[in-house]
């Protein structure tokens, strides 16, 4: 049976107007919890009229309804809980604070703003009204040396999403960009607490640019699917298939199927084949990317040999 708060939401999409007395005769709870579930509906983005001596009325949709997704996403068994916030500093904070009180794999949050969204290494992500901006704690039984193999996963599956539901060829550049004609459409952050051989927990964070707009000066270095396609994109949509897709690959990760996310990885990767230059603190290595290791590091092809590198900031020569 549906929770109380989503028969509620299906009893407003029935009626044009409908009491809080029917409500609550209907679905045997008290006026007080009719009232409560609508408070939360609304936190949700519902917009619920209340009119005096005649009940609720439903008046328009959030652009994220939760409530849907959730049920069109019943299937899973990863999915324990989605919040949507119209509001947040930033939903990897958010999500860390969460893992710490000890949430379970699969609690994801979602933002309409982000009022101090980051990148790597503390940059600063732009996360104005119509991105999709959500994060998403697992707890993958694995040493932290093989983090890097869920980043790859996620970023496969948000490139399959954007395919699938927009039609742009987008592809990744390492180690955590979705690029579309070499401008930045999707980053992905992980960040993650572990002991010495097992990752305690895992956060992906995951921006895309969708009906967003830019700064000027971010226009010569990242694009949203909106300005590519000239039309808005469900952003609904985008997220539950974003979430489907993560599901199927997260699955992968869990059956260690490593060559296969290294194979599709490489298929759709951006950078495979260029030359290119990585910083890492002090370090400057520059090559031919040649491929990737099984952990997800960057084997490059310098003057001086092979080298794998597992961190740092790549730009194309």
């Amino acid at each position: 049976m549906k929770p109380k708060k989503d028969q509620i939401l299906s009893l407003l999409k029935e009626k044009t107007i409908i009491s809080g007395e029917t409500i609550a005769k209907e679905l045997t709870i008290s006026r007080t919890a009719v009232w409560k579930h609508i408070q939360n509906l609304k936190k949700e983005g519902y917009k619920i009229q209340s009119i005096r001596q005649k009940g609720y009325k439903l008046q328009d949709l959030p652009e994220i309804p939760i409530a849907e997704i959730k049920q069109r996403l019943s299937y899973s068994s990863l999915w324990h809980s989605l919040q949507y916030y119209p509001e947040v500093t930033s939903t990897n904070e958010t999500v860390k604070d969460l893992a710490k009180k000890n949430h379970p794999e699969g609690t994801v949050i979602i933002a309409g703003v982000q009022t101090k969204g980051r990148g790597r290494r503390q940059r600063r992500w732009t996360s104005t009204k119509g991105g999709l901006w959500f994060s998403i704690l697992y707890r993958p039984i694995l040493p932290p040396q093989k983090a890097m193999i869920v980043t790859m996963a996620t970023s496969i599956a948000i490139t399959q999403t954007i395919r699938s539901i927009t039609g742009i060829d987008v592809h990744i550049k390492w180690p955590n960009d979705i690029l579309y004609k070499g401008k930045k459409i999707c980053g992905i952050l992980t960040e993650l607490s572990a002991e010495m051989d097992q990752i305690t927990y895992m956060i992906i964070g995951i921006g895309i640019n969708v009906n967003n707009t830019l700064p000027d000066d971010l226009n010569d270095t990242a694009t949203t699917i909106k300005t590519i396609r000239s039309q808005k994109i469900s952003l609904a949509d985008l997220l539950t298939r974003s979430l489907e897709n993560l599901d199927e690959w997260y699955e992968h990760v869990k059956k260690h199927d490593t060559r296969l996310i290294q194979q599709r990885w490489l298929e759709y990767s951006d950078t495979i084949g260029k030359h290119v230059q990585i910083k890492d603190g002090g370090t400057v290595i520059e090559g031919i990317a040649k491929g990737i290791t099984e952990n997800g590091g960057l084997i490059i092809e310098t003057k001086e040999g092979m080298k794998q590198i597992v961190s740092g900031d790549i730009s194309y020569l």
